[in-house]
């Protein structure tokens, strides 16, 4: 089985990776932890330098993420092109900017969805973003696809 698509990296599929990366990490645990503390502080005392301390720290980390998901798409070479992508039962591949590589399926260290993509991770720091939009009717073909070629340890797909 064979499948070929075409990804134009947009803000909201970016914004959308880079909060999945942050609900998982710490950062994100230590800011909610510390606007509940911030929250509380109100309930007590009810200054409202608390609660405006509180809002302020819990919308810090999605309009951040806003703003770098904008200039990493605004700004990233890559991004201006399209990606075209061809997934088989070995490998994915990926052409872009007169460019080809070539990445076998047991070089994906593991796979996560999110609402708007799925995301293939080929180390720590590497990461390979389908857009469901982008995929289409094929999801499930590529989803398959990512199956058969990944080892079931490392996927976890909703």
């Amino acid at each position: 089985m064979k499948l070929e698509f075409d990804v134009k990296m947009t803000t909201p599929v970016m914004y959308d990776y880079m909060m999945y990366h942050t609900v998982t990490g710490v950062q994100f645990w230590l800011v909610v932890a510390i606007g509940i503390m911030l929250t509380c502080m109100f309930a007590y005392s009810h200054n409202p330098l608390h609660m405006i301390f509180a809002i302020a720290v819990i919308a810090y980390l999605p309009v951040e993420r806003l703003f770098q998901a904008k200039k990493q798409v605004t700004l990233n070479p890559v991004f201006k092109e399209n990606l075209h992508y061809t997934l088989d039962d070995e490998k994915m591949s990926i052409d872009v900017l007169e460019e080809h590589m070539d990445a076998k399926w047991d070089s994906v260290v593991k796979v996560r969805s999110t609402k708007k993509s799925l995301i293939l991770y080929t180390n720590r720091v590497t990461a390979t973003i389908f857009p469901r939009e982008s995929l289409g009717d094929d999801y499930e073909k590529a989803v398959e696809l990512i199956r058969k070629g990944v080892p079931a340890d490392r996927v976890r797909i909703k």
